[in-house]
């Protein structure tokens, strides 16, 4: 019979004080890998963010009680029905000192409209440029010119599109003509449309020019259309709801911009998108800091608790290696024996822990935001798991193992 033999033997014989072993452990690694992975995959979406959103700056009348969504990022100050920007702003942006850092403005006007017992959020912008500052807007169902439209007739309407691959070689498609939209995905589901079927929109008629892919976002909720055509379809010519800004900081100052922005318009709310993600993400370091250090103390209770439970399991085992002791076993096998068992209660606790805190992060990000990516079953994780299971499950077993391999044989015979 091998120590490994021996080691098995007696972890199925106390099965019980074994499983409690290891669920400490694993507790204590799922904590660490659960608050890891989920600070890491919305750092890393906060990230995308910041190199990929076109737009980061939003101006909106200095007044608001509804919240505006833009690409994750809750923005307040934002109404359907505000009048104090109008197309004349857009001209007062131009003449600052810094308009050379401004990449696109992307004015835009959002209303609501009943639409056969809905409510409908119309989205008036330059649809070209909209798509260019938000490059996570994917087009799903497309129709095609060559395609034309069905005047009327639903039938085949889910075979009248086709497939458009949303990179920003493909905006030229994104011409819309006067009596054309694009409908979110949500809007879509809800009226059960589909490219070149029919919407009327107070009264005036529209034809769906294409579907977006879900993702999440206030553009989920939206019809859009072109700018000109929202503002007479809601009968507010020339006013504006909201303008955004895709700036270049490698060409200036941010906060010099900010200024100057705020000095032309002086009855605007102007928001930094950039800064908005900056304080998020010093609330995440301040969360992940907090998080890592309830993750260090459940630790440490798991490695009492793995000392206490094999320092227990050395008692109960008195006579057991009394006899190992008395038939010739070493002092250093007996150690072995005792480190062997908590080397195999660390494998599986680490194991253990891993599957359930990186599952227990799968769950909890979409519940934090919409557009973050999916936690991802990472092997590297995997190993520092297991690594720091097998150091805390060693560090438990050294007093244990270092009792068991110094009792006296012959007072150990004497409860035989």
């Amino acid at each position: 019979m091998t120590i490994l033999h021996i080691a098995l033997s007696n972890l199925r014989q106390r099965k019980m004080k074994s499983i409690f072993i290891m669920l400490g452990l694993a507790i204590g690694i799922a904590t660490i890998v659960s608050i890891y992975s989920v600070l890491e995959t919305m750092k890393l979406e906060m990230t995308r963010q910041m190199t990929d959103y076109g737009a980061n700056i939003l101006i909106t009348a200095d007044r608001g009680e509804l919240t505006f969504s833009y690409g994750g990022i809750s923005i307040p100050g934002v109404l359907y029905d505000v009048e104090q920007l109008t197309t004349e702003n857009l001209s007062a942006i131009d003449k600052i000192d810094s308009r050379p850092m401004i990449r696109a403005v992307v004015p835009k006007i959002l209303g609501v409209i009943p639409v056969e017992g809905a409510t409908v959020i119309i989205a008036g912008s330059d649809l070209k440029s909209e798509f260019l500052i938000k490059p996570w807007l994917r087009i799903v169902d497309f129709l095609s010119e060559t395609k034309g439209t069905v005047n009327g007739d639903d039938s085949g309407s889910e075979m009248g599109g086709e497939k458009l691959n949303l990179n920003r070689e493909d905006h030229t498609e994104l011409e819309l003509s006067k009596s054309e939209v694009i409908l979110g995905s949500t809007v879509a589901y809800t009226l059960g449309l589909f490219p070149s079927n029919r919407i009327v929109l107070n009264g005036q008629e529209f034809v769906v020019k294409a579907i977006l892919e879900k993702n999440g976002t206030a553009e989920d909720d939206q019809v859009m259309m072109n700018l000109q055509e929202a503002q007479e379809l809601l009968g507010l010519p020339n006013e504006i709801t909201t303008i955004e800004l895709a700036a270049d900081y490698t060409l200036g100052s941010e906060d010099e911009l900010l200024k100057q922005i705020r000095t032309m318009l002086p009855n605007a709310k102007v928001t930094s998108l950039r800064k908005a993600l900056l304080d998020r993400n010093e609330v995440l370091n301040r969360l992940s800091y907090f998080g890592f250090s309830v993750s260090f103390f459940i630790l440490l209770a798991g490695m009492m608790a793995a000392g206490l439970g094999m320092t227990t399991a050395v008692h109960e085992r008195t006579r057991e290696i009394g006899v190992f002791r008395a038939i010739g076993f070493r002092k250093s096998v007996i150690q072995k024996i005792i480190f062997l068992e908590g080397i195999m209660l660390s494998l599986v606790g680490g194991l253990l822990g891993f599957t359930l805190g990186t599952f227990l992060a799968r769950i909890t990000i979409p519940m934090l935001s919409a557009t973050a990516p999916s936690v991802a079953w990472r092997f590297d994780i995997l190993g520092v798991s297991i690594a720091l299971s097998l150091i805390i499950g060693t560090i438990a077993s050294v007093y244990p193992a270092h009792q068991a391999a110094n009792l006296d044989p012959s007072d150990a015979l004497r409860f035989i």
